[in-house]
């Protein structure tokens, strides 16, 4: 099965120690949150154990003998994983939205994830753990559940997220290439509920 680890800025998750290109087994009992190695079927997911401000690592995997149970997010379990190249924040997130795509999940609910593309194609989702993504231009990306990650990449992109939660957005110049890319939770300078695009690598209130 095909997912995403995050790992710690030294490649470690928990005390184990990982590598790219690598292949890592368990030896016994497979268990959610328990035993075994573990990974999520969602890119974003993995934010969710390793914040991506903190210096972690991001990863495709293969997994075999995964188990049956997950709970909460797409985090599963499994015998061995086989440790691919780092993917990096932009592929991660554009993996993001290919996936939810293929999953056509509604955009609401606990872990309903929702994702657009195309111009001013707006996304918005309510649940706890229900990220939200957008790489149409001109596009909005808001989130408002616990736990949920609001991403507009897209040219002149805004997003909005509750307390707690996190933006991502993207900057171009004018030729239409990216220029910055940032990552910031909402807290402290950054208000809640308020829709945010990115200007000269800073965060930037939009104005009505």
């Amino acid at each position: 099965m095909k997912g995403y680890k995050g790992f710690d800025k030294n490649m470690k998750c928990r005390s184990m120690q990982y590598e790219f290109g690598k292949k890592f087994t368990h030896n016994g009992t497979v268990s959610l949150c328990k035993q075994g190695l573990h990974f999520c079927e969602h890119p974003l997911d993995t934010w969710n154990y390793y914040k991506p401000l903190d210096g972690s690592h991001y990863a495709e995997v293969e997994a075999d003998d995964v188990s049956d149970k997950a709970e909460g997010d797409s985090k599963r379990a499994a015998s061995s994983l086989t440790v691919k190249s780092e993917v990096k924040i932009p592929a991660l997130l554009k993996a993001a939205v290919e996936f939810v795509f293929s999953k056509v999940k509604p955009s609401a609910g606990d872990s309903a994830h929702s994702a657009t593309t195309g111009i001013s194609a707006h996304s918005a989702t309510t649940g706890d753990s229900a990220h939200s993504a957008t790489t149409g231009n001109y596009a909005e990306s808001s989130v408002s559940g616990k736990n949920a990650i609001a991403a507009s990449l897209g040219i002149k992109g805004k997003a909005k997220a509750a307390k707690g939660d996190w933006i991502v957005l993207a900057e171009y110049d004018k030729d239409e290439k990216i220029i910055a890319m940032s990552v910031a939770q909402v807290r402290g300078k950054l208000k809640a509920d308020t829709f945010y695009s990115l200007k000269g690598g800073k965060f930037t209130e939009v104005k009505a």
